[in-house]
């Protein structure tokens, strides 16, 4: 009987402080990273090594020793039990962008971390992430709000054995602000020289057909509309009580009325030339200003697209034809960090585009040219 009321007990005490826990995330919202890490021991050695390599990644300091990534990004490799130093990409990211990062895993069941690190300098990592992905997913999402470097470090499970696809790429915060048109219709960039050189283009020109709708990238309200000064005729749409305030210039007419709560989509006013475009072709001003002044919009409204991946990566061993060089990234202009002999073996890490990402006996790791190399397939 004893034996039953004990029983009852720690089962009890087990399902409380399951829901104490559960009670506690949803308010903390650990990481992915975090919850994983719940199912180890301090000293469990296994663990250590694991934890030990992810913070071996972060701690790198000289900018040479990354791999620089254009964006968008697109990656396929593999996963290997032994392995377990993360994979890392470093990139530049611009106020305004939405950055996103996908990882998709052959074996769903295998968890995947995410970790997003900011760079305090060219040669200082912050060692706490920005954005971690949460449990059971495979994707970060964030608005870039300061521009400079930042690294994405990507590790597997403990014991992980599987293939995967990686893409990073970004998106506009804000929708294309003249209807119909696209990034081509841009032919003028924030900081060109204006008058002789006295002053600096803040913000891009959008050439388009006269009468062009330009219409509201942002659900806000109408802060002012006007005949004035350089913009000639002009609306200023306020994004949110607090947010930034984007402005249309050199417009036909204005359709929109000051005071007026716009959705995205709204026509605001059409395409023209006035103020000081008049000798110039009918286009749009568009302009982002913040507390601190005028900010570069082009990354705001800048289209892309996700990418898509139809490579895949069919061996882990590859034998070099010649002797190589290898670079810190996927690009023939990037720096040299060693040389392989001919029929040297290497690990494929990942391939990207035509370029595979490997590691040496050394433990040496760059990009090869696809030439270079001749996949040995899995026996």
């Amino acid at each position: 009987m004893f034996k039953k009321i004990l029983c009852t007990l720690l089962l009890l005490a087990t399902v409380s402080c399951n829901q104490i826990q559960k009670a506690t995330d949803a308010i903390t919202q650990p990481s992915a990273r975090e919850v994983y890490a719940r199912g180890f021991e301090k000293d469990d050695s296994i663990y250590k090594s694991w934890n030990s390599a992810f913070a071996k990644a972060y701690q790198k300091k000289a900018l040479s020793n990354n791999a620089l990534s254009d964006i968008p990004h697109t990656t396929v490799g593999t996963y290997s039990s032994t392995y377990l130093i993360p994979y890392r990409y470093t990139f530049t990211l611009a106020a305004g962008e939405i950055f996103h990062a996908e990882v998709e895993n052959n074996v769903d069941s295998t968890a995947i971390f995410l970790d997003l690190f900011t760079w305090e300098s060219d040669s200082i990592m912050n060692p706490t992430p920005r954005l971690s992905n949460m449990p059971n997913e495979k994707k970060i999402t964030t608005e870039i709000t300061a521009p400079g470097l930042y690294t994405l470090l990507i590790q597997p499970q403990i014991g992980a054995s599987s293939s995967f696809a990686l893409k990073i790429y970004t998106k506009p915060q804000y929708s294309f602000p003249v209807s119909g048109e696209s990034n081509k219709a841009v032919q003028s960039f924030w900081g060109a020289s204006r008058s002789g050189g006295k002053r600096s283009h803040e913000g891009v020109d959008i050439f388009a057909v006269r009468g062009t709708p330009i219409v509201a990238i942002t659900d806000g309200m109408i802060s002012s509309t006007g005949n004035r000064g350089l913009g000639g005729k002009q609306v200023w749409l306020r994004d949110g009580i607090f947010g930034q305030s984007l402005y249309y210039a050199h417009l036909d007419s204005i359709i929109a009325t000051t005071g007026q709560r716009v959705k995205i989509g709204d026509t605001l006013g059409l395409v023209g030339n006035t103020g000081n475009a008049r000798t110039t072709p009918p286009h749009l001003h568009f302009g982002i200003y913040n507390r601190t002044g005028a900010i570069n919009p082009y990354p705001y409204i800048k289209q892309t697209e996700s990418p898509l991946i139809s490579d895949s990566l069919s061996s882990n061993i590859g034998l070099l034809k010649n002797n190589s060089t290898m670079r810190v990234s996927p690009t023939s202009t990037s720096e040299r960090i060693g040389t392989l002999k001919r029929k040297d073996t290497v690990f494929l890490l990942e391939k990207t585009g035509n370029w595979f990402h490997v590691r040496a006996y050394d433990s040496l790791q760059g990009y090869l040219y696809k030439t270079a190399i001749k996949p040995i397939p899995s026996t």
